[in-house]
């Protein structure tokens, strides 16, 4: 009989902090991500949110409003943070207009453990999951349907004539690359979508994939055996006996 007041039990600490989780919304333009990214962060005052640096011209403040999302710089100091390899990445999407991420706030933000929410076409989301591929986490954005997104790209007003021609054309080119994406979620109501963002958040804390810590700490601990009934005192092994096969029974065994 083992006295198990003897045995050498571990002192594990179940509880674990996920670290630094990048959520980004992707998806077509128009589908309501930076509407969405607002609401959610009013809810949720520590969840962060990194303003792109742009060479873009601010919008007149009826047709949207853009404070805390964007610093707007001239070209020359643009291509200065570039060559200082300031960005985590920066994209030039049309003729005179940059935009960059800056990469010294995703590395304090990992350093900190604080969650940030990023608002990105799919292009852009794959290509920061490759620079943070474990802090990242996807979430594809659409409206409930295609002819609602054209609607919304029609009536937000921010493009005209051909340019608005180019984000109808990218839109679609954009729905290709939904299975890159972790979830998938239709923004069809304001206050319902921003519930299921923040259920995506918990769930996301919970998730092995963001605990490592407490994955490998516990692999440590257990011992390495087949999968098969508790054997905690080690002798299912040593009781296999050719005495206990009932096939060694008088008679013999039926072939």
């Amino acid at each position: 009989m083992v006295d198990s007041s003897t045995s050498s039990v571990p002192d594990i600490d179940f509880r674990a902090n996920p670290g630094a989780t990048f959520y980004v919304l992707s998806g077509p333009g128009g589908t309501g991500k930076t509407t969405l990214i607002k609401r959610w962060r009013q809810e949720c005052s520590d969840l962060g949110y990194v303003a792109n640096i742009t060479t873009r011209k601010p919008r007149p403040q009826h047709r949207a409003d853009e404070s805390g999302l964007y610093q707007f710089v001239s070209r020359g100091e643009f291509r200065r943070l570039v060559e200082a390899k300031a960005f985590a990445q920066w994209v030039n999407p049309s003729e005179g207009k940059y935009y960059g991420t800056p990469i010294a706030p995703l590395e304090a933000a990992i350093a900190e453990g604080r969650d940030l929410v990023f608002d990105y076409t799919p292009q852009l989301y794959i290509n920061l999951r490759r620079q943070f591929r474990e802090q990242v986490v996807g979430i594809f954005i659409v409206p409930p349907t295609f002819s609602e997104l054209l609607r919304r790209l029609h009536g937000r007003g921010t493009e005209t004539g051909e340019e608005l021609y180019i984000k109808e054309q990218m839109a679609l080119q954009d729905l290709g690359y939904i299975d890159e994406h972790h979830y998938h979620v239709v923004n069809d109501d304001l206050e319902g979508t921003v519930s299921t963002l923040k259920a995506i958040r918990v769930a996301e804390r919970h998730s092995l994939q963001r605990i490592g810590r407490i994955r490998e700490l516990c692999r440590s601990h257990s011992p390495r055996t087949m999968m098969f009934y508790y054997d905690a005192l080690g002798t299912r092994v040593t009781n296999i006996s050719p005495n206990n096969d009932p096939r060694s029974s008088a008679g013999g065994a039926r072939q």
